[in-house]
């Protein structure tokens, strides 16, 4: 099987995803290889590919300014999510392009990453295609409490309206003749002794059930007697 040493001498400069596609393995693979290869001085990378050699410190410094973002084929440091969050809260939404140039990222390595932030809920993205712009998620408006309504005090009889007074007035006023609308003095006394006296009367009738209560034995059997002597009668 040709290594990406062997693949790099015969295509002379190519990026990791070219000598992925020759070796037919993942990209991923294919940089770590080439990683690997570059640590042993085998190979090197600079203007967007890689090549058989070693790119002197001054020439890489060179080529690899700290204002740019970072070259395809190199992992560029991962996007903090408090950076983005910051960038958005001051400027409000912005494009892809401004959010990559403000954290030293390629476009789309940049775009990768705010997908990220987007399904872990840290951002928003707003529209489709070229248009698109990212902002912060919104957050909910609390309701306003609604103030209790007062609580109303209960009228008193001097409160009171004098049709809402005579209409309280017990129902026995209605007996009387049209007209006269609020009851006597006499009148209310002989009700209030008509009431007496029956309650006196049901007192006395609970008195009565109790004590038949207590000997309810000795009732029941007085009256089987008296309904036998009675059968033998007739």
């Amino acid at each position: 099987m040709e290594t990406v040493t062997q693949a790099l001498e015969k295509m002379g400069r190519a990026t990791y995803r070219e000598v992925a596609a020759r070796l037919d393995i993942e990209p991923v693979e294919a940089l770590n290889m080439l990683r690997e290869q570059r640590d042993q001085g085998l190979c090197d990378f600079s203007d967007g590919g890689w090549f058989i050699g070693k790119v002197t410190n001054a020439k890489r410094a060179a080529l690899a300014p700290a204002s740019k973002p970072a070259l395809p084929g190199v992992a560029p440091d991962p996007v903090d999510p408090e950076v983005i969050k910051a960038l958005l809260a001051k400027n409000g939404a912005m494009d892809t392009a401004s959010l990559a140039l403000a954290v030293n990222r390629n476009g789309r390595g940049m775009t990768s990453a705010m997908r990220a932030l987007e399904r872990q809920g840290v951002v928003v993205k707003n529209g489709q295609g070229k248009g698109v712009t990212w902002s912060l998620p919104s957050v909910p408006a609390k309701p306003e409490p609604v103030p209790a309504a007062p609580a109303v005090p209960a009228l008193t009889d001097a409160d009171k309206p004098l049709e809402q007074f005579v209409s309280e007035i017990p129902a026995f006023t209605e007996r009387h003749v049209a007209g006269q609308v609020i009851p006597t003095a006499q009148v209310i006394s002989r009700e209030i002794r008509r009431t007496r006296n029956k309650l006196a009367s049901l007192e006395k009738l609970r008195d009565a059930v109790r004590v038949v209560g207590r000997h309810k034995n000795l009732v029941n059997q007085l009256v089987e007697e008296a309904n036998h002597a009675k059968a033998q009668n007739s």
